[in-house]
């Protein structure tokens, strides 16, 4: 099975001169950017017994608004993000969340690899609105998502998720994607007093970790508005796979599902764009003791410029 990830990871650099017809996708002249960007995001782990919908216990990410900048120049990048105070769930818990996520490939294929890491999480109360801490435990992930889009000569994916290319006329295409990622849950001093339930308390202290590979399918369509400036691109995933625990002495293989959407929509125009983004996905993992759930949803404004190059080098390197 590696055999096979290892020529998905080489797949992109065969595809690089891969053609597009100009009468549907059109390259902008200015390459540099800078953006200002806000949103909001919320994450929640739902552990259940298989056969049984209902939850039996439930974490959430201490989740705020958040405000940032970026800029993109020739082959620099720079962000800088931040919470924005007294927007958090709970505003006396202090968590640490990291977010990592890069995209680049050519017109037919596109490459995002990705880390996340939540550093303490918060119970819910289910009597009336509040928090109890869950601090000390970690959440950690990392991956790739490695899509092919079969009609790349009309559809742009950059000009569907980041607004980097203009879409002329409106175009979609269904995509497959393969996402290997390695998954993990460190509860350093566990604590039978914050979880009720017996098989989730033995999941999260047993410290799991686990290696997955998702199949997904979907399909996006960029519809064009207006003298082309106008974009409403959203896009449909529907995927399954399989995952293999580490830390146990089993060699079973456990199914994982994931259902993911989303849909951005603004002007894109040659000097000023924006853009608004809403993203949801919906990942269940069937793990050996315990099946975790996972519900993301994001939301976000981005306002941007580009720019083209300065006349003089910058310290002679840019």
């Amino acid at each position: 099975m590696w055999r096979h990830l290892l020529l998905l990871f080489l797949l992109p650099t065969t595809l690089y001169a891969q053609k597009t017809d100009s009468a549907y996708i059109q390259a902008f002249p200015r390459k540099n950017m800078v953006e200002l960007y806000g949103g909001t995001y919320s994450t929640t782990f739902k552990f259940r017994t298989r056969g049984n919908r209902q939850s039996n216990y439930k974490l959430v990410v201490n989740s705020s608004g958040s405000i940032g900048a970026d800029v993109s120049y020739k082959w620099m990048y720079l962000q800088y993000t931040f919470n924005l105070p007294g927007t958090e769930l709970d505003n006396k818990s202090k968590y640490h969340f990291h977010l990592i996520r890069i995209m680049f490939g050519s017109h037919a294929v596109s490459v995002e690899p990705f880390f996340n890491a939540y550093n303490g999480l918060l119970i819910p109360y289910k009597e009336h609105k509040g928090y109890e801490s869950f601090q000390g435990i970690d959440f950690t992930n990392a991956g790739l998502d490695l899509s092919y889009y079969f009609n790349h000569r009309k559809y742009s994916y950059k000009a569907a998720a980041s607004f980097r290319e203009q879409q002329l006329q409106s175009a979609g295409s269904a995509f497959l994607t393969a996402t290997p990622f390695w998954h993990q849950i460190r509860w350093k001093n566990p604590t039978p007093q914050l979880i009720s339930d017996s098989l989730t308390y033995n999941l999260l202290s047993s410290n799991p970790s686990w290696l997955s590979l998702v199949f997904k399918g979907g399909y996006t369509h960029n519809i064009v508005l207006g003298n082309h400036n106008w974009i409403i691109a959203p896009a449909v995933l529907v995927g399954a796979g399989v995952l293999h625990e580490i830390n146990r002495n089993n060699d079973r293989l456990q199914a994982v599902t994931d259902f993911q959407g989303w849909v951005n929509a603004g002007y894109n125009g040659d000097e000023y764009y924006a853009y608004l983004n809403a993203a949801y996905d919906n990942l269940n993992t069937n793990l050996l003791v315990k099946d975790m759930h996972r519900k993301d949803f994001n939301l976000s404004l981005t306002l941007g410029y580009r720019f083209a190059h300065l006349p003089k080098k910058i310290l002679g390197i840019l």
